[in-house]
């Protein structure tokens, strides 16, 4: 009796280790349960980014997930962008939108890589405006008595009062170009001008008109910029650099970039312009030319139509890459052609100009040729021309150097000027 109130007495001690070797064993199954589930759903996920990183081959494998390389679907040296350029210089498509925008300060805090960025190519179009006139003569002819004469009116009204009538137009423009169609110097030794019926000599000072006029680039390569000899050519040159005009032609080539666009101007006379012309491209060519402008002076005084030669010039010239030519000496305006999609004006006429010519009303008409030029990268995507008649004079009765845009009838009949000298190239409808 005594022997089974012990036992019972030990029962509940019994009861209680069973009991607690029982929860001891179920809490350790259960543990190793939840760690199979974790594990499966850890490699799910893995998985699932394996799935993901083969798709984003520009993101390297890190040592996070170097794990997943025993996937047959990942790649082991999958391709990636070896420098920073060639991730910008690759354009891709967003594959997954980020789910959190961090700000400045989270992203200081932010010790983990995110798992991709992505670059995009932004490439701008870039334009440029481009204006155009005739032939300039910043002087007088040696023989032209001095009332009535250029030096008359520089002398009384100084250099801004020469183009201060389209002076807006061109500060409008992105860059302004004339033919310089004299010698600017003070040497008055007579020993140097040339012997030949018209020689134009301007100042030194007559420099600051271009200047002033905000015209940019002058071409020097004509019949008249060497009247007297090399001593006034060279004092041409200095008197331009001295006022800051930039000048292209004699060999000269211009690159000059303006609104991150490299443009290259070249000048070529009649006689030379193919050598000079292939010489000079080939130097453009080298230097990475985006737009190659040339300027040529050539042919027949007062002719309205181009002939054979200057059209067989100008073909060559597009023919060999250039994107625009204008060109002058016949101090009358001929037509414009579209060639191969690229336009030729045979001649813009006159501009500022006291020559033997301008008692004849039809050189007193001319016009300002503009032309846009859209680039996408380096490459020209569009172009357009605008042309703005102009008379060489705001004084119809006589010249007085200052020109002035057109009006009413004198502007439509420029234009339809030039629509006529244009027929036989089907440049205008």
């Amino acid at each position: 009796m005594i022997h089974i109130k012990k036992i019972a007495k030990k029962i509940p001690k019994i009861f209680i280790c069973y009991a607690a070797l029982f929860l001891c064993v179920f809490m350790f199954l259960g543990k190793n349960i939840n760690i199979d589930t974790n594990l499966n759903q850890n490699n799910q996920n893995n998985e699932t980014y394996a799935d993901y990183l083969s798709e984003q081959t520009t993101v390297p494998v890190t040592s996070e997930t170097s794990s997943i390389s025993d996937n047959p679907d990942i790649p082991d040296n999958p391709e990636v962008s070896e420098t920073f350029e060639d991730l910008i210089a690759s354009e891709s498509e967003i594959i997954k939108e980020p789910e959190k925008i961090y700000t400045l300060s989270e992203l200081d805090d932010y010790s983990e890589s995110p798992e991709s960025v992505r670059y995009y190519k932004q490439i701008h179009l870039r334009e440029i405006l481009i204006s155009a006139v005739g032939d300039m003569t910043l002087g007088s002819n040696y023989t032209k008595p001095y009332p009535g004469s250029f030096y008359e009116y520089y002398d009384l009204y100084g250099p801004g009062y020469f183009c201060e009538n389209v002076k807006h137009i061109f500060n409008e423009s992105d860059c302004v170009i004339a033919n310089l169609e004299c010698t600017l110097t003070d040497n008055q030794d007579p020993a140097i001008r040339q012997d030949k019926p018209y020689t134009y000599k301007g100042y030194n000072e007559y420099a600051s008109i271009l200047t002033a006029g905000n015209i940019d680039i002058v071409n020097i390569a004509n019949n008249h910029t060497h009247d007297y000899s090399e001593e006034g050519y060279n004092d041409t040159i200095e008197a331009l650099i001295k006022e800051g005009t930039e000048y292209f032609g004699n060999g000269i080539a211009l690159i000059k970039e303006i609104n991150g666009i490299k443009i290259g101007f070249l000048g070529c006379r009649e006689g030379y312009w193919r050598w000079e012309l292939q010489a000079g491209l080939d130097y453009l060519a080298e230097n990475n030319v985006e737009v190659k402008i040339v300027s040529f002076h050539w042919l027949v005084m007062d002719e309205r139509i181009a002939n054979q030669n200057e059209v067989e010039a100008a073909h060559y010239a597009i023919d060999n890459g250039v994107d625009l030519v204008i060109a002058h000496h016949p101090h009358v305006l001929q037509g414009i052609e579209i060639y191969k999609g690229k336009y030729i004006a045979y001649s813009l006429g006159n501009f500022i100009f006291d020559g033997n010519v301008i008692s004849d009303i039809e050189n007193r008409t001319s016009i300002i040729f503009q032309q846009r030029f859209v680039l996408y990268g380096s490459e020209i995507v569009d172009s357009s021309i605008n042309l703005i008649p102009i008379l060489t004079t705001s004084n119809m009765s006589r010249n007085n150097f200052r020109p002035m845009l057109a009006e009413g009838e004198q502007k439509e009949a420029i234009l339809e000027k030039i629509k006529a000298r244009s027929a036989g190239y089907n440049t205008f409808d």
